[in-house]
C-alpha cells in the first residue's frame, strides 16, 4: 500500500526555490514554497514507511539551508464496502395547491394537511 506525507520545510531566507526544484526528484509528486510558518511543503509518495523516510532523508540531507523539517504522514483511507441499493417501489403521486394556503396536497385528498381546509 503507498504511504503519502508532506514535508514541511522551513528554510534559511530566500532559499525556498532550492527546495521547490526537488519536484523532480523520485518520489516527490509536488513541490511549492508557501507564506506562513514553513518556507516549502513537498508531497511525497513511497511504497512503505520505511522508504518514505529514507526519501526524506535523500531529499534534505544534501540542502544546507534547511533550518526545520517537520513530516506529517498521511493516515490510510478506511476501505469502502460496496453499496448495495435497495429496490424500492416507485409510486407516482399527483398533486395540488390548496386554495387556502398554496401547500401541495395529494389528489384524493379530503382536507388539505397544512392548512386544514377541505375540498370539495
Amino acid at each position: 500500500m503507498k504511504v503519502f506525507a508532506y514535508v514541511l520545510i522551513r528554510t534559511q531566507p530566500g532559499t525556498s526555490h532550492q527546495i521547490v526544484a526537488l519536484r523532480s526528484m523520485p518520489g516527490v509528486v509536488s513541490a511549492h514554497s508557501v507564506f506562513g510558518r514553513f518556507d516549502a511543503v513537498l508531497f511525497v509518495s513511497a511504497d512503505n514507511v520505511e522508504q518514505l523516510s529514507q526519501r526524506v532523508y535523500e531529499i534534505l540531507a544534501k540542502q544546507p539551508n534547511v533550518v526545520k523539517v517537520e513530516t506529517l504522514v498521511c493516515m490510510p483511507s478506511p476501505t469502502e464496502e460496496p453499496v448495495t441499493h435497495k429496490k424500492e417501489e416507485i409510486k407516482l403521486v399527483t398533486s395540488f395547491h390548496c386554495p387556502s394556503c398554496r401547500a401541495l396536497n395529494e389528489v384524493d385528498a379530503l382536507v388539505c394537511s397544512y392548512c386544514g381546509y377541505r375540498f370539495r
